[in-house]
C-alpha cells in the first residue's frame, strides 16, 4: 500500500467521478483506474462500486478512507514539522475565510503586514461560508479559518459543524442589523421586533451562511417563515438589492462600514441576534511557526479593535 494509492483513493472520494479526480490529480484516468485496482487486489476487497457516470465507496472502502485521511494529515504535519526543524523557509498560510466584511475592510492590511516580515511564505485564502470553513480545517486543506458563529437569544447558530479536533476562539461579537432601501417604510425607525416582518420580502445569503439560518430560526420561533425573494453568496449584492427596494435583509453590522449605496440600519430589539466572528484550527494538526505567528497575529489584532469600539 503506497500513500500515492491513499491519495487516490481519498480524492476519487470526495469527487465521487473517476474523471474528475483524475483531473485533480494530474492523471490519466486509465492510471487512476490502476492505482484503485492495485489497492484493491493487494487488500482483496472491492472499495469502489463502480458505474458508467459514478463511482461509490463500499462499507470497506469508506472505512478506508477515514483511516486515509488520517495517515495522510499525519505525513503532511511529520514533513512539516521536519522543515521546522531543518530551518527550512517559507512555504504557505492557507486561510478559510466566512466573512466577507472582514475581507473588504481590516483582513487585506493585516495580511499584508504578515507578508513583509515572512516574505517567502505564500498567503492562500479560500472564501467559503462557515461549515466550509470547518470542514477544510478537518480535512487538513487550510490551517486557519476565520467564521462566524450566531447567536439567538441564548442560542448558539453554526457550533455543531465543529468537530472535537476544531478550537474556537471568540474574537468579537457584534449586533445583526435589519438594513433597509432608503424609502421603504421602516427607513425612519430606530428599532423594529422581527414579528413586523412577516410580510417583507428578504434578500438573503445562500443556503449554509450563517446568517440565513438565523433569519430561519428567529422566523420559526417568530411563528412565521420568511419571503426569500432572493439569495446571494454576496454581500455587495445584499447591500444593492436591499437599497433599491426589493426587499430587506439581515445582515451582521460591520456590513455598513464599507462603501455601498445608501442604506437604513434598524436594530432588532426581539430577538437579540449577535454574529460571534471566530478564529478557528484543527488542534490535532501540527501548527507550523508562520501560521502560529499569523494566527497571533489576527487573533490580537481583531481582539484589541473589539476593546476600542467597546
Amino acid at each position: 500500500m503506497e500513500l500515492r494509492h491513499l491519495r487516490s483513493l481519498l480524492t476519487l472520494a470526495r469527487e465521487g467521478n473517476f474523471t474528475r479526480a483524475a483531473r485533480r490529480l494530474r492523471i490519466a484516468q486509465p492510471a487512476l483506474s490502476q492505482q484503485i485496482r492495485s489497492l484493491e487486489r493487494e487488500l482483496g476487497v472491492l472499495l469502489v462500486a463502480r458505474t458508467n457516470r459514478t463511482s461509490g465507496l463500499t462499507e470497506a472502502g469508506a472505512r478506508l478512507v477515514a483511516r486515509a485521511e488520517g495517515i495522510l494529515l499525519s505525513v503532511q504535519d511529520a514533513t512539516q514539522e521536519m522543515r521546522t526543524h531543518a530551518g527550512v523557509e517559507g512555504g504557505s498560510v492557507r486561510i478559510g475565510c466566512a466573512l466577507q466584511t472582514l475581507v473588504e475592510g481590516r483582513l487585506p492590511s493585516l495580511l499584508a503586514s504578515f507578508r513583509q516580515h515572512h516574505p517567502r511564505t505564500r498567503i492562500v485564502l479560500r472564501e467559503v461560508h462557515t461549515r466550509q470553513v470547518l470542514e477544510l480545517l478537518r480535512r487538513g486543506e487550510v490551517d486557519l479559518g476565520l467564521l462566524h458563529l450566531g447567536r439567538v437569544g441564548t442560542t448558539v447558530v453554526g457550533m455543531r459543524a465543529a468537530g472535537p479536533t476544531i478550537s474556537l476562539a471568540r474574537l468579537q461579537t457584534e449586533p445583526v442589523v435589519l438594513v433597509v432601501g432608503p424609502a421603504h417604510r421602516l427607513a425612519g425607525r430606530a428599532s423594529v421586533e422581527l414579528e413586523e416582518l412577516r410580510e417583507e420580502t428578504f434578500v438573503s445569503f445562500r443556503a449554509g451562511a450563517t446568517v440565513r439560518k438565523m433569519l430561519l430560526l428567529a422566523t420559526r420561533r417568530a411563528g412565521f417563515a420568511p419571503r426569500i425573494g432572493f439569495s446571494t453568496p454576496n454581500m455587495g449584492t445584499v447591500r444593492a438589492f436591499v437599497s433599491a427596494g426589493l426587499g430587506v435583509a439581515l445582515v451582521p453590522r460591520s456590513a455598513l462600514e464599507v462603501p455601498s449605496p445608501p442604506l437604513k440600519a434598524v436594530a432588532i430589539t426581539s430577538p437579540r441576534m449577535e454574529r460571534v466572528v471566530t478564529l478557528a484550527r484543527n488542534a490535532a494538526r501540527y501548527e507550523p511557526p508562520p501560521v502560529k505567528e499569523l494566527r497571533r497575529l489576527l487573533s490580537d489584532a481583531l481582539r484589541s479593535s473589539t476593546t476600542r469600539s467597546g
